[in-house]
């Protein structure tokens, strides 16, 4: 079963305005295991880790990723890093990290564990500069864009965050689709962070969560829910009530344009499915298998779009769903 198992607890590119997209990242970065409250029996059930990354540290060649991008942009916000923000975890950044571990009291070992993560948390939330506050439900919207790996929050139709996130690796992706929130929790459970918004994915339990790895963000580390830091989980979990919508777009495992024809399965044929029974093509649950009624879908749309009628998802069929 995909997704970290849980317990059920009794509580279901767009381009963000580049002005606020930096102190938004920064500005909510994790608060990392601030108050640990032991979780309970049933909690526990979903404690099912999913997945981490090692702390970054100095490698030869440099350790890369989002991940460093972001520690970079907090380390500069708080004006311990001057250097590009390339994602290298290269000298420059073990500077940094080693400067600010001096002046907060902590050990100057360059490497930016756990406490060195709870720290810049802590400086991060002394410096509050937020935009727009929606009250809690109103007209809420989420969109996770699985191939840039962030969370774009809107209400009324304006973007107000836009989150770094952590989602499923390889083999246990997140799954695409139209979800909508139906539990939540406040309850801290180890591995999963702070707090716990469930969605209706079938097969499986999946949810928005918070971390104890806040090194995974901007990773494919998951066992396919969506991690955020602590601060941001937090912060979204006051404004999400049960029925928030949730959109998971893209596949960044995929071929850009892989061919589909009849006996194929997976991810990309439950993308097609979607898209053509939104466009009004196709009238069943989308369940990633290229069947009859998904070939009949296929021929149908290519016969109105003046294409050979023929059961093939090809380039030029992928192009027209809007991919």
């Amino acid at each position: 079963m995909g997704g970290e198992k849980r317990g059920k607890i009794n509580n279901d590119s767009f381009t963000y305005p580049v002005i606020c997209m930096r102190r938004a990242i920064c500005l909510l970065i994790l608060c990392c295991m601030l108050l640990c409250r032991p979780a309970s029996a049933p909690a526990l059930v979903r404690a099912h880790q999913c997945g981490g990354n090692e702390q970054p540290r100095l490698t030869t060649p440099f350790h890369q990723g989002r991940d460093i991008a972001n520690l970079q942009q907090c380390l500069s916000y708080l004006g311990y890093f001057r250097g590009p923000v390339n994602g290298l975890y290269d000298e420059s950044t073990i500077e940094a990290v080693g400067r600010f571990q001096k002046d907060h009291g902590l050990r100057p070992t360059g490497v930016a564990d756990v406490s060195t993560w709870q720290t810049i948390s802590q400086a991060m939330l002394s410096k509050p500069e937020q935009g727009a506050t929606p009250s809690p439900g109103h007209d809420l919207f989420i969109l996770v864009d699985t191939r840039s790996l962030t969370m774009t929050v809107f209400s009324r139709g304006q973007p107000i965050r836009q989150y770094p996130v952590a989602l499923g690796k390889p083999g246990s992706e997140t799954p695409l689709g139209l979800w909508k929130v139906i539990d939540k929790s406040d309850e801290y459970v180890p591995g999963m962070g702070p707090r716990w918004m469930g969605l209706n994915i079938p097969k499986g339990t999946y949810g928005i969560h918070g971390t104890d790895s806040p090194w995974s963000i901007g990773t494919f580390a998951s066992a396919g829910c969506v991690r955020l830091h602590n601060a941001h989980v937090m912060e979204l979990y006051d404004w999400v009530s049960e029925g928030t919508p949730v959109l998971v777009l893209g596949n960044p495992f995929l071929p850009q344009y892989p061919i589909l024809h009849q006996g194929s399965c997976g991810t990309a044929v439950q993308e097609v499915q979607r898209t053509l029974k939104r466009l009004g093509y196709y009238n069943q649950k989308p369940d990633g298998i290229f069947g009859p009624q998904t070939a009949e879908a296929v021929v149908f749309f290519r016969k109105k779009h003046g294409l050979e009628e023929k059961p093939v998802v090809d380039e030029e069929l992928w192009r027209l769903l809007g991919y």
